[in-house]
């Protein structure tokens, strides 16, 4: 009877995933720990590799199907003792390759030395590259299909594109300029058709039911944050000395946890089936980072207990584990309130759609340079825009504003934020 290999418990409450990529195909050989599939819950993408050397028999779930933990997610005949068989490389695996023969080196000049320009993988098989060497090797004009890759798994490396050009491989160079812009011309207008699935997938789905559920309603106001700009400037060599980059982040999360513990009802969800609005006494501060794969939310937990420096660290931390795809289950899901910053792309102001069940968002907007009064005279200041968006099911108007004017007095005079650091 084959091996059967299931979906494991990946934790955190989860009971399906998304199978996102196959990095093997039925009748492959596969080793011990060589990645087999990619999938995805609605904490983290996580790589199963296989606990066992065989040759695949069956792929039990299909790309973009939702697979139940502790179903059979792939089937292996397993191999008898004897030497391990080199793995199939397929597209995005991260096997061993195949070790080259040895052969003796030959001349420079000999159709020996030259890498071969027939196709060095399986045919359909797409070739192994990351984007950077995509590019390189379109600005090289290079085939990416008729190179042979010396990385995991076949990978095609930056090394590789040079030796093939310069070992004389001849690349496919397409059809002359004057038919590339006749096809473009016939071809203008073609609709893609991209799979919705992975993480767009669930954005779509918790968007979705937010607008459906929550009473969207939002309130805006505006922020002078030129004292914010001095101070945070004032601290940026003493945090660098600390081996901390300062942002204004930091510095707007302190003034959401002393606002939120202002007004509490902004820290909150509605359970809907008890019939119960549920004030938290926690303060785990959502902060929306910006992602190749779509708009995630990474979460730092305990967030009144962190100074300025410790916030800068932790929002650092998250911000790169989300844009490099490699962040914790437990630094996603279940926080009381999220921060929505678009930085210099943060326009006049925005409305942000609330990360649902949570019942309020801010959102922080660009910092401009703006002529505004103050005690009868016109001068320049720093100001930006701030937003609240809120559920009215819970949240009144007065409460949002309240709530938005207290976070602008933090801003405004950070100073006052001193008096709160741990």
């Amino acid at each position: 009877m084959p091996y059967t290999l299931e979906l494991p418990d990946i934790g955190e409450g989860v009971v399906e995933a998304e199978v996102m990529k196959w990095f093997v195909a039925e009748g492959d050989e596969v080793v011990e720990d060589q990645p087999l599939v990619e999938v995805m819950t609605d904490k983290a993408t996580v790589t199963i590799p296989s606990p066992k050397r065989g040759r695949v028999v069956r792929l039990c779930w299909k790309e973009g199907q939702l697979a139940r933990v502790h179903s059979a997610l792939i089937e292996i005949e397993l191999s008898p003792d004897g030497p391990a068989p080199a793995p199939v490389p397929r597209p995005g695996a991260a096997a061993t390759p195949r070790p080259a023969p040895v052969a003796s080196p030959a001349p420079a000049v000999s159709p020996a030395a030259r890498p071969a320009a027939a196709p060095v993988r399986p045919a359909g098989a797409r070739a192994l590259a990351t984007p950077a060497v995509r590019a390189l090797a379109r600005e090289l004009e290079l085939d990416l299909q008729q190179v042979a890759g010396s990385g995991d798994g076949g990978r095609i490396t930056k090394q590789d594109l040079q030796a093939f050009r310069q070992g004389g491989g001849q690349a496919h160079q397409g059809p002359p300029a004057q038919e590339r812009r006749a096809v473009a011309r016939v071809t203008r207008g073609t609709d893609q058709r991209i799979p919705l699935r992975g993480v767009r997938k669930k954005i779509a789905e918790k968007m979705a039911l937010s607008k459906r559920t929550a009473a969207h309603f939002t309130f805006v106001e505006q922020c002078d944050v030129t004292e914010l700009v001095r101070l945070k400037d004032r601290l940026a060599a003493g945090a660098r000395a600390e081996g901390v980059k300062l942002t204004f982040l930091p510095f707007v999360v302190k003034a959401v946890v002393a606002a939120l513990q202002a007004h509490p009802k902004l820290n909150a969800e509605l359970d809907e089936q008890a019939g119960e609005i549920v004030v938290k006494k926690h303060w785990d501060i959502g902060v929306a980072a910006a992602t190749d794969q779509g708009l995630l939310v990474p979460v730092i937990r305990g967030a009144d207990g962190l100074s300025l420096l410790d916030l800068a660290r932790e929002i650092d931390r998250l911000s790169a584990d989300a844009k490099a795809g490699t962040a914790r289950p437990e630094d996603h899901g279940h926080s009381t309130f999220t921060v929505s910053s678009l930085g210099a792309l943060g326009g006049m102001f925005a409305t942000p759609v609330l990360n649902y069940p949570e019942v309020g968002i801010l959102g922080i907007h660009r910092m401009r340079p703006t002529p505004v009064v103050r005690d009868g005279q016109i001068v320049i200041r720093d100001v930006m825009h701030v937003s609240v968006t809120s559920d009215h099911r819970v949240v009144d108007g007065h409460e949002a504003a309240a709530f938005c004017y207290e976070v602008i007095k933090f801003l405004e005079e950070p100073g006052l934020l001193f008096m709160r650091l741990v």
